[in-house]
């Protein structure tokens, strides 16, 4: 191989650009994807069916339902069917060890609109006891390994372990095992350091004053409520993140209880979270997210008696025989413990599962059923919208043998009176920022990787793609047109902290005999991030055409290593098509500045056409000279994926190092060289480099795509 001197072959044609931080206006948000709409004229809601065993039902007509409202029977006026079945021939990703990287099988990438399942988990780890987390992990782990299929996009949060300001939704399985290896359990400590699980042991003591019984119930009761609000508002934060994008989105909570009910002298009564939770279950259905629950307990006996029973306690309390009095306190214990987990799921036509051991087996059970969804609609009668009170709604079928999952209901005001509306003139901008999905209104591509040079440091260097048929181009005196955009990024670490904020306003004056250029071709932003301190990070940018006002986002995850550490690293793999020296077409233009687009196959795109040259290069840190040649020994393998199927597997071979400023720091390159057979697609190239000296492994990949 040779020595690849990046810096020389990146020399481009400028546009000539303005920066300002001048804010914008933006238009009202959209509700043309809206699966449930509540209006004036239309009231929709959407609707899962299933038989008795939990398949989905697909066939239906209109005539098998029946919508009321408030008991009174309401006219369909509008149905459809939305599927959601995946194609099968899709392929799902192979995992190994993480420190096998040889064997390690790349995510299947995903763009805006070939988005399947949007799927959130949150894992109630403030509330749930050891084994309680532990089947949450255990059931998350089996879901991603042997349920996820490639075009899934998953978040998984936590209510007491952090959550990212900008959650990252990913396809990537490895990454999302990363997130479920860190869940831990906190032990949550009651009156006197008494965890939550020894509740029951207090409660059965005997020798317990009744003065001092009431102040611990007293305090326990204020404890546990406290801790279903701090649950309830991560949920409704998870929420308003899904609340952005279209279409009927799942969410599971795992947890061990979720109260709404408070044991008092007089008995049970409502507690203070109740109000919450109806707030929730209809901020949810507005949202068009099903909350599905499971209690996280696992396969429980209530009527098990066991060392933590106080049965000379119960004995000398009660007259009735032991069995049928703890049966019964444990019963109505459990009720009041899984109240709000089946009160959320029922009111937002999800599913609540309990006594079940091992936890995949219920999350399997509700994709099953989501495998599309019926969408019915009526026109609600005038005195709906007066006096906001609540219309309960009930979908009935005319067949006993199905199943029927829906809303419960909603409060009489219309969407439109309670759509959030933006606090600033860049509101609509930094909503776009902060959605857990990508917005594919302006398509836009974003490829971010590490870097490092002796003179900057760590920084991570991003080009962001826009696709030229989504510019607007405004007239302007003189021989140009003019692209305005607005551009917002942001730059976080694990622990939430903002590194880097950008914002700012770009105009981008294009000369009259290359706009058409630019129409077919698109426009390539770059920017670079200073990152002090190793980590990983999540890169955002959202970016505004202001004459259409059409939005796109991105967002990418980050990792950046310790080279202090003398561990072998690869970053920075790119590839590109070449010129007819062989050299990488240029890309970049410097940090916050616009270039043309030479190529679809530049670095930034990474589009290739058949009997092409793929070219890739990386920069290799701590490599380990030879004692005897001075000269790092090592070998390169290529890995080659269609649709994450290896489709070609290389041998490990010798590496060839060309002369080097600085042998910690190697710049090397190789080819790859499509031919006429090859199917157009998606793929991913996996590099493995070896070094022989300590025997360490470092892999990287990156995805480009063979088109027509």
């Amino acid at each position: 191989m040779k020595n690849l001197t990046l810096t020389s072959l990146f020399v481009l044609f400028f546009f000539s650009c303005n920066f300002a931080q001048t804010p914008t206006p933006t238009p009202s948000a959209n509700d043309e994807n809206d699966v449930v709409k509540v209006s004036t004229s239309i009231v929709q809601l959407d609707a899962v069916v299933t038989d008795k065993k939990g398949n989905p039902v697909n066939n239906l007509t209109a005539e098998d339902f029946e919508i009321l409202q408030d008991g009174k029977a309401q006219k369909i006026t509008n149905f459809s069917y939305i599927s959601r079945i995946i194609d099968s021939t899709a392929t799902e990703q192979t995992l190994v060890p993480k420190q096998d990287k040889k064997n390690q099988v790349p995510p299947v990438s995903f763009r805006p609109k070939e988005i399947g399942r949007i799927i959130t988990f949150i894992v109630d780890d403030d509330i749930s006891s050891f084994s309680g987390i532990e089947a949450a992990k255990a059931g998350l782990e089996k879901f991603v390994k042997e349920q996820m299929l490639p075009t899934d996009v998953v978040a998984i949060y936590q209510t007491r372990g952090g959550s990212s300001l900008l959650q990252q939704y990913t396809s990537d399985k490895s990454r999302l095992l990363q997130i479920i290896k860190k869940i831990r359990w906190f032990p949550s400590k009651g009156i006197g350091g008494v965890n939550d699980g020894d509740y029951e042991t207090i409660q059965n003591n005997a020798s317990e004053k009744e003065q001092d019984k009431k102040q611990r119930e007293a305090i326990e009761e204020l404890r546990k409520n406290k801790k279903s609000v701090g649950t309830l508002g991560v949920i409704r934060y998870v929420i308003n993140g899904l609340r952005q994008v279209s279409g009927r989105k799942i969410l599971f909570l795992l947890s061990d209880s979720l109260p709404l009910m408070s044991a008092r002298e007089e008995g049970m009564t409502l507690s203070d979270s109740y109000s919450l939770a109806n707030d929730l279950v209809e901020f949810a259905n507005r949202s068009s997210v099903a909350i599905n629950t499971i209690d996280s307990r696992g396969l429980t006996n209530p009527s098990i008696i066991d060392a933590s029973s106080d049965i000379e306690g119960i004995a000398r309390k009660d007259g009735q025989t032991l069995t049928s009095t703890l049966l019964a306190r444990r019963t109505q214990e459990d009720n009041r413990r899984r109240s709000g987990l089946a009160y959320l799921a029922n009111e937002t036509g999800g599913k609540f599962y309990e006594n079940m051991n091992f936890l995949d087996v219920p999350i399997k059970k509700v994709l099953d059923s989501e495998k599309g969804y019926y969408l019915l609609a009526y026109e609600p009668d005038d005195e709906t919208f007066n006096g906001k009170k609540f219309h309960k709604i009930q979908i009935k079928l005319k067949r006993d043998d199905l199943v029927v999952s829906s809303r419960s209901g909603f409060y009489g005001v219309t969407d439109e009176e309670i759509r959030p509306k933006p606090r600033t003139e860049n509101g609509e901008l930094y909503n776009a920022l902060t959605a857990p999905l990508p917005n594919a209104d302006l398509n836009i591509r974003l490829s971010a990787y590490f870097a490092n040079n002796p003179n900057k440091g760590n920084f991570i260097h991003a080009l962001l793609y826009i696709d030229g048929k989504d510019i607007t181009f405004l007239d302007e005196p003189g021989n140009t047109k003019k692209v305005v955009f607005d551009i917002v990024a942001v730059t976080l670490s694990e622990k939430n902290e903002v590194i880097d904020d950008k914002n700012q306003t770009a105009t981008v004056h294009i000369p009259l005999d290359k706009v058409e250029e630019v129409r077919r071709d698109g426009l390539i932003y770059s920017i670079d991030v200073p990152i002090k301190k190793d980590g990983t990070y999540t890169f955002r940018t959202a970016l505004r055409d202001q004459a259409a006002k059409r939005l796109g986002s991105s967002s990418q995850i980050i990792d950046v290593p310790n080279l202090s550490k003398n561990r072998l690293l690869m970053s920075g793999l790119m590839v590109s098509g070449v010129d007819s020296n062989g050299n990488l077409l240029p890309t970049e233009s410097g940090d916050r500045a616009f270039s043309s687009v030479v190529s679809p196959s530049i670095a930034a795109i990474r589009q290739f056409k058949r009997n092409s040259v793929v070219a890739y290069t990386y920069t290799l840190y701590n490599a380990k000279p030879d004692a005897a040649s001075n000269l790092p020994k090592l070998t390169i393998q290529t890995n080659l994926y269609y649709d994450g199927k290896l489709i070609s597997e290389g041998q490990p071979q010798p590496a060839e190092i060309g002369k080097q400023s600085d042998l910690n720091r190697i710049d090397d390159f190789g080819y790859i060289k499509l031919n006429a057979e090859v199917a157009k697609g998606d793929y991913v190239l996996q590099v493995i480099i070896k070094d022989l000296t300590t025997n360490q492994i470092t892999s990287q990949w990156i995805d480009f795509e063979v088109v027509e």
